[in-house]
Parts: structure tokens; sequence; C-alpha cells
């Protein structure tokens, strides 16, 4: 009875260990499944925030990229209008240069028209106290250095120089002056068929005659007295040609198809000539 009796109790607290175990077994399977469960939800929220952060960077991305597009864009197009402008422009200037020049030999054109080149010239009234003169012809002279600086040549008293380039009236004068001279002043039939021998025949000359005051007053740029010395105007001129806009103030010399006595010409100052300079040997 008594081993009965201990196996019943050795029963009776297995039972209860049993029991107990199971107990905590059932109170620890929810904890750790709660944990799992936590995890997982934190998980899925963690995966949510940084897919919902990368959807607004990837949307702030859209957002830049045509706006800064547009910058470009814009900058490119404004660029190509100041580069066509700027073409306008140069375009512009050509075609007046052009037709500016155009105009100058259809005055030429309708000159020699008006008269053949190997007609006498006409002589004026004396009021005006224009020589009456003749086409002369003549052989290309070489000229001499003489007494005179490197580049210049020589005549009577005086050396003169013959540019390579060709300026404006006044810019012609102004490099003159800056060597000691000024634009040629004709004093006499003999000056005239000098510079006429040694001068190249397809070229206009600037010379030192200027119609400074009010029209039909002209003037010698060293002072000599206009009135006393011969002029030599080809004929119809001076004309003071209406269709130039600043009018026909400065005097050059006609080119000729031939060599011959150069005669004048009242033309636009702000033409561009080879011109002479004239200083005292």
């Amino acid at each position: 009875m008594l081993l009965i009796s201990m196996h019943k109790q050795t029963d009776l607290m297995n039972m209860k260990s049993g029991r107990t175990f199971c107990e905590c077994m059932v109170r620890v399977q929810p904890e750790k499944s709660r944990d799992i469960l936590v995890d997982q939800v934190m998980e899925s929220q963690y995966h949510q925030f940084a897919s919902s952060d990368s959807s607004s960077d990837h949307g702030a991305h859209k957002f830049t990229t045509p706006t800064g597009v547009k910058k470009i864009v814009f900058c490119v197009l404004y660029g190509i209008l100041v580069l066509l402008l700027l073409i306008l422009l140069m375009v512009t200037g050509i075609k007046f240069a052009q037709l500016n020049k155009e105009i100058t030999n259809i005055k030429h054109h309708i000159e020699r028209a008006s008269y053949g080149e190997t007609a006498s010239m006409s002589s004026s009234s004396s009021s005006s106290g224009t020589t009456t003169q003749q086409e002369v012809i003549f052989q290309r002279l070489v000229p001499v250095r003489g007494t005179c600086r490197v580049g210049w040549v020589s005549f009577q008293s005086s050396c003169y120089l013959l540019s390579t380039s060709a300026l404006t009236w006044s810019k012609a004068e102004d490099q003159c002056r800056a060597q000691g001279a000024h634009l040629l002043v004709l004093n006499n039939v003999e000056e005239l068929d000098y510079i006429s021998k040694i001068v190249e025949l397809q070229y206009h000359y600037w010379i030192g005659l200027v119609e400074r005051q009010h029209e039909g007053h002209w003037s010698w740029v060293d002072g000599t007295d206009f009135n006393v010395t011969p002029t030599f105007w080809d004929k119809g001129q001076p004309d003071d040609w209406d269709y130039r806009e600043n009018g026909e103030d400065c005097g050059q010399l006609h080119p000729s198809a031939r060599r011959k006595r150069k005669l004048w010409n009242d033309a636009d100052c702000n033409l561009q000539y080879k011109y002479i300079c004239e200083t005292r040997a």
C-alpha cells in the first residue's frame, strides 16, 4: 500500500509538472508570435516608407528635369537669335557699302555717256575763272625721289606722296598733316600735268580742294587763294550731286581709261579714295 501510495504521489507530481510546462509553453508561444508579428509589421512599414521616399524623389526629379531642359533650350534659342541679328547687321553693312559704290559708278557712267572721252573740254564763262582746255594725252613718267624723303617724289620745289590706301577726305588730310604736309594743292597746269603722268589711271585721288563755308565757295587747304589759281574742273563739274545725302564738298581727280590730263570732280567727302600729299622740298 505504501508503495502504491508513493507511485500515485509520483504520478500526481509528474502530472503537475507537465501541466506547468505546458502552461509555460503556452505563455511563451504567444509572446514569441507577438514579437515576430511586431517585427513583420515594422519591416512592412519601413519598406512602405522607403518606397514612399523613393517615389517622392523620383517625382521631384521628374518635376525638376523639364525645368532644366527649358532653360537650356531658351539659352540656345537666344544665342541663335543674337547670332542671326549680328549676321543681318553685317550683311546690311556690306550691302550698303556696295550700294554706295554702285551709286558712284552710275554717276561716272552717266557723266561719260553724256560726252565722249575724246571730246574736247568746253570753256567756261570768264566769271567762273575756268581755264579753256582740251584733252591732253601723256606718256607715263617714272618719278624720281630727288631731295625728298623715302617714298616721296620730287617736282620743282615740292615733294609728293601717292598713297597706297584709301581714306575719307578728312582722314586723308589728317594723314598728310601727320607727316608735315597737306593734301595736294595744284597751283599751275605744269604741276597738274606732272601728277597726271605719275598717278595710277584707275584710281580716284583726293586733293586739297574743299567747300567749307557755303555752296560754291571752294578753297585750298594750305590757304592759297582759289581765285588766283587756274581751275581744271571736268565737264559739268562741280555739280554737288543731289542724290548724295551729304552733298559733294571735296575735290578729287577723276580716273580715266588712258593717260591724259587729270580733271577735277566734286565728291562726297565720306567716300574712301586714295590721296596725294604735298610738302615743300
